[in-house]
């Protein structure tokens, strides 16, 4: 093993080229397996949870310091809204995908960027700021069993017969070109 000298914490750096040594790599050297798809927040354990809370809670505040435009829509209160916490998670999870290292595309860091910049304005409370929180409205989802049944068994939505898509023809051109 080459030798190794801690910087600050638990990073550590061969002292003869300075490259940062990852304690997480495996032998090979391989990067080690990013697994998201634990960010379901209802399947999480209550003690996960609050891990992973913590954890898109620091993600968040480094958000609006990097980026402090996104104050005028991010309430200090922004976790205890369940549609502004899931659409903080989703950014948070493209981020780690986009800047973990790994294939991906020449533009994925801009493609992030755009995201932020097309999703940060939808977590805009009107009824909480800076100073006050005001628990959401939890309004009534009355989907009728039979409403679903007849609709499906008898729309044209449901029973017109398939059509060709009008994509169809360049999703079969840009699959034939791989």
């Amino acid at each position: 093993m080459p030798d190794e000298q801690a910087y600050g914490g638990d990073v550590l750096a061969d002292e003869t080229t300075g490259e940062i040594l990852d304690p997480d790599l495996d032998e090979e050297g391989d990067e080690p397996e990013v697994d998201l798809s634990g960010w379901i927040w209802e399947v999480m354990e209550p003690a996960v949870r609050r891990e992973r809370l913590a954890e898109l809670r620091a993600w968040v505040q480094w958000l609006v310091r990097t980026y402090p435009w996104t104050l005028t829509h991010i309430t200090p209160c922004w976790y205890q809204h369940r549609d502004v916490r899931e659409l903080l998670t989703a950014l948070f999870v493209s981020w780690v995908r986009t800047y973990s290292p790994g294939d991906k595309r020449d533009t994925a860091e801009v493609e992030w960027i755009d995201a932020l910049y097309r999703t940060v304005p939808r977590v805009t409370l009107q009824e909480c700021n800076a100073q006050k929180h005001t628990d959401p409205r939890v309004r009534d989802f009355k989907d009728s069993d039979r409403a679903f049944e007849i609709h499906s068994k008898v729309s044209d939505a449901m029973t017109g017969p398939a059509i060709r898509h009008p994509g169809l023809d360049e999703m079969i051109r840009q699959g034939a070109g791989q």
